[in-house]
């Protein structure tokens, strides 16, 4: 315990949160049944136990169970003799310890109620330890590191650890609920059939990565995969580090009104389009949208508006425009500030349970390319999206380049990795003037 917390503990008169009972109970049935470590697994460490030479006694009996010898009264008072630690714990308390608990049999209920305290002490540190940077630091810093801190501590409770028998029956469970609602999509929708299919939506927990040159239109893709999310009733956010927050709304109110952005911009809206742009505002105003507007955000500033919107408005997905804008401070060079930006984003969809997607630039050197497609390998500054990333799509519009095009008004999303199925090409339309991407109808495709 920290200088800062006992501190505050002495100033009111508190004594931390702890249960010794418990904890000589779980030592106790330690001692009574060795076999009960294993049923223990990782539910308790060292630092979980308040009293000093009970934290030893747990680390003794690890230390000797690893090298498979006993841990009786009589070894564990060889083991502190051999490491020089006798007059830490009482011999004659290793005895009483193992004396006086009848049963190992209510060990992990014991182990339960220790961790519960131990996660409390937690708690009153990260929040003590808040209160004293606060008079000296920067308060948004200390507010990051103090909530970073608690979901941190939050996430260690939930169970990591299971059998193959637990994952079997949590993918069991989820084959029943698609079979029992077919054609449903498992993940966020991403407005497109085809698209959709192909990934099986945007999952939980997952870095979708939509790669493309400037101009090919990739920030008007990513609003309208948000709409689509929005409409879906999804709880969405977008970090809008490319655009004005008022220009996102303008391309929304382009998208669902069906008139022109260059109309919307320069104001020449005709009589009979006043009444479709209200409708269209009405719409767009309904549901959960959240837009965070700045340029080049931190990475810590993207992760504390996405928590933000988790904890109050119950956030479903987050569409980032794009990696490259997001700053690392600290960072050792373009190349390593681009790869935190990814991990951070990856770890954030973890620790969310939640779909981030995400744009990305490509590299300049495709421009000098026969075929201008881009591919896996072209992602701008940073090998390690490729490795972080759980689905990777490349953006190509061939009217981009060539003038005429055959496939003017149509755009190529590119499936380069695919974690939950396979790769390959998918043609959707573009109508430049509204800013809108759309499915095209095919037949048996």
């Amino acid at each position: 315990m920290n200088a800062n917390v006992r501190e505050f503990y002495n100033e009111k008169t508190r004594v931390p949160p702890q249960s010794v009972p418990a904890e000589q109970s779980v030592l106790g049935g330690l001692m009574l049944s060795p076999s009960s470590l294993n049923m223990l697994g990782n539910a308790l460490t060292e630092e979980d136990f308040y009293r000093a030479d009970h934290r030893l006694i747990f680390r003794a009996i690890c230390e000797l169970a690893e090298k498979n010898k006993p841990f009786d009264s009589v070894t564990l008072g060889a083991w502190f003799e051999a490491s020089g630690l006798s007059s830490s714990v009482d011999g004659k308390y290793l005895n009483e310890l193992a004396m006086n608990v009848a049963s190992a049999a209510n060990i992990m209920a014991y182990a339960e109620i220790v961790r519960s305290k131990s996660v409390a002490r937690s708690v009153i540190e990260i929040a003590s330890h808040a209160v004293n940077e606060s008079f000296s630091n920067d308060g948004i810093e200390v507010a990051d590191s103090a909530i970073a801190s608690l979901m941190a501590l939050a996430k260690q409770e939930s169970k990591a650890e299971l059998t193959l028998k637990d994952a079997m029956g949590q993918a069991y469970a989820e084959l029943l609920e698609a079979h029992a609602n077919p054609g449903k999509l498992r993940g966020v929708t991403s407005g497109f059939s085809r698209l959709n299919k192909r990934l099986g939506g945007f999952h939980k927990g997952d870095l979708i990565i939509f790669g493309a040159r400037p101009s090919v239109g990739k920030t008007a893709l990513l609003l309208n995969m948000a709409q689509a999310a929005k409409e879906s009733g999804e709880c969405i956010g977008v970090i809008s580090g490319e655009q004005p927050a008022v220009q996102v709304a303008q391309r929304h109110m382009s998208m669902t009104s069906l008139i022109h952005a260059e109309k919307l911009r320069n104001g020449e809206i005709d009589d009979d389009e006043w009444s479709k742009l209200s409708s269209a505002i009405k719409s767009l105003a309904i549901g959960g949208y959240r837009i965070y507007d700045r340029s080049n955000p931190t990475l810590k500033e993207v992760e504390r508006i996405a928590r933000k919107w988790k904890q109050m408005y119950g956030l479903d997905a987050l569409y980032v425009d794009y990696i490259q804008r997001i700053s690392v401070p600290g960072a050792n060079g373009r190349i390593e500030e681009v790869s935190a930006a990814g991990r951070g984003l990856k770890n954030l969809a973890r620790d969310l349970d939640i779909p981030v997607i995400a744009l990305a630039q490509v590299k300049a050197s495709v421009d000098t390319r026969t075929d201008k497609r881009p591919n896996i390998g072209d992602l701008a500054n940073s090998d390690e999206l490729t490795r972080e990333a759980d689905s990777i799509i490349m953006i190509y519009r061939d009217e981009v380049y060539n003038d005429p095009s055959p496939s003017k008004g149509m755009a190529e999303l590119l499936v380069e990795k695919n974690r939950h199925g396979p790769c390959g090409m998918i043609e959707v339309a573009f109508l430049a003037e509204t800013m809108r991407f759309r499915d095209l109808e095919y037949d048996n495709r």
